[in-house]
């Protein structure tokens, strides 16, 4: 997993073979999976210049959530 900048998210982690996007929150800690993700997404989440707003936007909601790592 790859560590952020961002206020919410600590690390981001993606596997292009399964669609999985991992995310861990500084808050809790928790790591949340979300399944079927398109690589582009990936790409384009740790190009952004807010990690949190774009993960607010382009995922949260939009996949289906798993608690738990990869």
């Amino acid at each position: 997993m790859n560590r952020t900048a961002a206020v919410h998210i600590a690390y981001m982690g993606y596997s292009a073979q399964d669609m999985l996007l991992e995310v861990q929150f500084h808050q809790d800690g928790r790591r949340y999976c979300y399944l079927e993700v398109p690589e582009e997404l990936w790409y384009r989440m740790k190009q952004a210049s807010s990690v949190d707003s774009f993960f607010n936007t382009f995922i949260l909601n939009r996949f289906e959530e798993q608690i738990g790592g990869l």
